[in-house]
């Protein structure tokens, strides 16, 4: 009798990226019924209908990997395209669920099963560290059309930052979608994206305002009346005096208090200068009226 344990993890778990399709299973003479039963014994856990692997816990973006490269196993003929081919470009993205996970076959028409949204595939894929995928520009648009402004603009900030793409190459995407539905968001976001951001709460930051009606400046600089850079501000209302800074942990997280310390005397000569400073924190990008509510009252105050 075949030690269905054993087997699994010496042949089926040491394939790569540890993950095994039915068809797998089946050519080492493992049927469907003792895949069930693996599952009922936590031996393996099932990715998406198909593909498996073994127990674990993942964050959403090793999920969201696992989930690309699963479908990718289970469709020879597959692509990532849209939020997951950003992803395997190596883009963050922000506030994208992992599932469903988007490919692209040679199909008449798009379908959706529990894990996957599958759409005809339009365009030649090229590699990525995941597997063959949409190229970056069209997965940009195509995901902004799914997910709309905030996530566009986040992605597309990111991926013009590090110059994977170039506003030349979206907006050339974007003229071969212009009469989608939904290609609004798409002019939106590229109208209101800066490749000057450094981080996606930047971003984040500058859609919601932008959103509310003010013009919004990256990466200001601020120099003091010799001419000496005093800091370059993470945004700014443009033609105002008032500056918001966004506090990721990481800007902190290896100065410890002398990091501190730096960061409130350039703060204290900003407002020296007649700066008005707002801060923005992580869980205020999820309650957009907090920040607007402060970014009003310090142009009050600027005023």
């Amino acid at each position: 009798m075949i030690d269905v344990a054993s087997y699994l993890y010496t042949e089926l778990l040491a394939l790569p990226d540890a993950i095994f399709t039915r068809q797998d299973a089946l050519r080492m003479g493992l049927g469907d019924e003792v895949l069930k039963a693996a599952l009922r014994r936590g031996l393996i856990t099932r990715i998406c209908r198909g593909a498996y692997t073994g127990p674990g816990t993942w964050t959403k973006e090793e999920h969201r990997q696992l989930l690309a490269k699963a479908a990718l196993r289970t469709y020879p003929d597959a692509v990532l395209t849209g939020a997951t081919a950003v992803a395997a470009h190596g883009i963050p993205l922000f506030e994208v669920a992992a599932v469903r996970a988007d490919i692209a076959r040679p199909v008449a028409r798009e379908a959706s099963t529990e894990h996957l949204r599958i759409r005809p595939l339009r365009h030649d894929p090229v590699d990525t560290p995941w597997g063959p995928a949409t190229e970056l520009a069209t997965a940009l648009v195509q995901m902004t059309i799914d997910h709309g402004i905030t996530a566009g603009v986040t992605s597309i900030d990111a991926a013009l930052h590090c110059g994977a793409t170039t506003r030349g190459s979206l907006d050339a995407v974007y003229e071969t979608v212009r009469r989608w539905p939904l290609s609004s968001r798409v002019r939106c976001a590229l109208e209101w994206s800066d490749g000057d951001a450094e981080s996606p709460g930047e971003s984040v930051t500058r859609v919601i305002l932008r959103a509310a009606g003010w013009r919004v400046v990256s990466q200001v600089p601020i120099a003091d009346r010799h001419g000496e850079l005093v800091a370059r501000a993470d945004l700014g209302i443009e033609g105002t005096r008032v500056l918001i800074e966004f506090d990721g942990k990481v800007k902190y997280a290896d100065g410890g208090a002398d990091a501190l310390f730096r960061e409130k005397k350039r703060e204290d000569r900003l407002r020296a200068l007649g700066y008005v400073i707002v801060r923005v924190t992580w869980a205020d990008l999820f309650h957009s009226q907090r920040i607007v509510a402060a970014v009003a009252a310090a142009l009050a105050v600027a005023a």
